[in-house]
């Protein structure tokens, strides 16, 4: 019989492997990947890639997601379903996959009552969808989302939180999603 080892340190190495950092602008309201500083000696130059967890959940919350038309929210997306071609070629559910991002971008011109619930329980329940796969690829074990509405300021703010194993916050992060409300 073989010993189970679980290695919790795994992806921590210095020369892990990772994905290029999206780096959300919210201003712009757009990610972008950002560049590696004079201090990644074997990366100078190139794109760079120590922040794994955030960039998973930039483009989670961030990638539109394509809206099935049998949706509540469907009329909202004005005929254009979007999605992210890579759903259409490789999704593994063995591996805990499903089609990248969220539809957020549904509740872009949202009023503030959606179908008799708030634009903030509708923001708050598709976060948590969208970064579900996190949890169950295990990076996480728990996700808390929050949104609070602004409306004189015209905006929604969404604040997300990872934990890890030993219930510490490994992840914490205030974004600025605008809307218009005004349905289209």
């Amino acid at each position: 019989m073989s010993d189970v080892v679980i290695r919790a340190a795994e992806g921590c190495a210095a020369d892990v492997n990772v994905l290029w950092d999206s780096v959300w602008d919210a201003e712009a309201g757009q990610a972008d990947w950002a560049l590696a500083g004079a201090d990644e000696a074997a990366n100078r130059g190139g794109l760079r890639a120590t922040a794994a967890i955030e960039t998973a959940v930039v483009l989670s919350l961030f990638t539109d997601r394509r809206v099935d038309p049998e949706h509540p929210l469907a009329y909202l997306a004005d005929g254009d379903v979007r999605g992210y071609f890579g759903d259409g070629v490789d999704v593994r559910d063995d591996l805990g996959e499903t089609d990248l991002g969220s539809v957020l971008w549904l509740l872009e011109r949202a009023p503030l009552t959606v179908r008799g619930m708030s634009i903030t329980r509708w923001t708050e329940q598709f976060a948590l969808e969208a970064l579900a796969p996190l949890q169950a690829q295990g990076a996480c074990v728990r996700i808390e989302a929050q949104a609070v509405a602004d409306a004189f300021a015209g905006r929604l703010d969404l604040t997300v939180a990872l934990y890890g194993r030993d219930d510490t916050k490994i992840y914490d992060r205030k974004f600025d999603v605008l809307w218009n409300q005004v349905a289209r």
